[in-house]
Order: structure tokens, then C-alpha cells, then sequence
């Protein structure tokens, strides 16, 4: 059970009341989204969530507390499928730029393969072994910057997306209770 103490019902939401895009309800203040969606990133995945929400004054209804309920389930279920669409994103340009680099890595890494296997038999003078490094390294770099982003996004990029969605998503489906003036037990969970 994760324990947030807030002043008021409205102070755990921004105080602009009106939505914006791409969400629909009130948007939670960035520093508790932050704060919840990293500890619900460090936290094992197959355990439920629940947020219990310490509210110094009871200056709401059970109405209100419902409303907050449901605008608080909804922020974190619109900003997974936000993050879903980074993930959607992400894979469709890694994908991209492999499609359209691949072609130009192959031939640098044939042209690289071909002075690594060939290069010896090039030595027509002093420091022919050098140049013939100098350009093997060269075409090397050029496959290795061409494929870097690709690789880069559709492994590293994908998996830190996809663990950002999969926390938003427990955020989302947590179990949110309000209490009203009780003390936060500090002992760890």
C-alpha cells in the first residue's frame, strides 16, 4: 500500500479545472503522477496497487470523493494509452530507419569486410597498412552509426515504453481510498 498525504481533495489535482488534451478529467499535479508512476515502475508488476490518499480535512462529500476516485483512475488510464501510442511510435521509426539505413550498413559493412579480409594484400608501400585500417575503421563507424538508432529503439526504448504503460496501467486499475485526518504510518511496506 503506497500512503500520499495531501491538504485537500483539489490539491491532489491541478488547479486548472478543466481537461486537457488528451485527457478527459481533471489532470493529477505532476510531482504526485511522477512520484507514483516511478514508484509503481519500482515495485514488482504482479502485485495489486493501492493508494491511500491522506487528506488533513474532510471538506468533501462522498459525491466528490467518487468524482476525485474516477478522476484520478481516468489521468493514469488516458496517459497509458499516451504512452502506448510512444510504443506504437517508437517500434514504427525503429522499424524505419532499419528499412532505410539496413541497405547502406550492408554495403558499408561489405566494403569493410572486404578491406579486413583483402587489406594485407594491399600493401604497396610505408604506411599502406595504416590507410588500409584508417578506411576498414571508417566503414565500420558508418555501419555502426546507421544501425545504433534503430537497435537502440526497438530494444532498449521499446522496453523502458512498454514498462512506463504497463505501470500507468496499474495505476490506473489501483485501488484509491480517502482518509480524512489520520496520521501516515511511516514503517515501510
Amino acid at each position: 500500500m503506497l500512503r500520499v498525504r495531501a491538504a485537500s481533495l483539489d490539491s491532489i489535482f491541478e488547479g486548472d479545472p478543466a481537461p486537457a488534451f488528451p485527457h478527459t478529467g481533471r489532470p493529477v499535479r505532476a510531482g504526485l503522477a511522477s512520484f507514483l508512476e516511478r514508484t509503481a515502475r519500482e515495485r514488482p508488476r504482479d502485485l495489486s496497487f493501492e493508494i491511500e490518499l491522506n487528506v488533513d480535512s474532510r471538506t468533501t462529500d462522498l459525491a466528490a470523493e467518487e468524482i476525485a476516485r474516477q478522476d484520478f483512475r481516468t489521468y493514469f488510464m488516458e496517459e497509458a494509452a499516451d504512452a502506448q501510442l510512444d510504443v506504437r511510435v517508437n517500434q514504427r521509426e525503429g522499424w524505419g530507419f532499419l528499412r532505410r539505413g539496413g541497405p547502406l550498413a550492408l554495403v558499408a559493412l561489405a566494403i569493410a569486410g572486404a578491406f579486413y579480409l583483402y587489406g594485407p594484400g594491399l600493401r604497396s608501400g610505408p604506411g599502406a597498412s595504416f590507410a588500409t585500417a584508417v578506411v576498414y575503421l571508417f566503414f565500420i563507424t558508418i555501419v555502426w552509426v546507421v544501425l545504433w538508432d534503430p537497435i537502440e529503439k526497438l530494444t532498449f526504448d521499446s522496453f523502458l515504453l512498454r514498462a512506463r504503460v504497463r505501470a500507468l496501467r496499474r495505476l490506473g486499475d489501483a485501488t484509491v481510498r480517502f482518509q480524512y485526518g489520520a496520521p501516515i504510518d511511516r514503517s515501510p511496506p
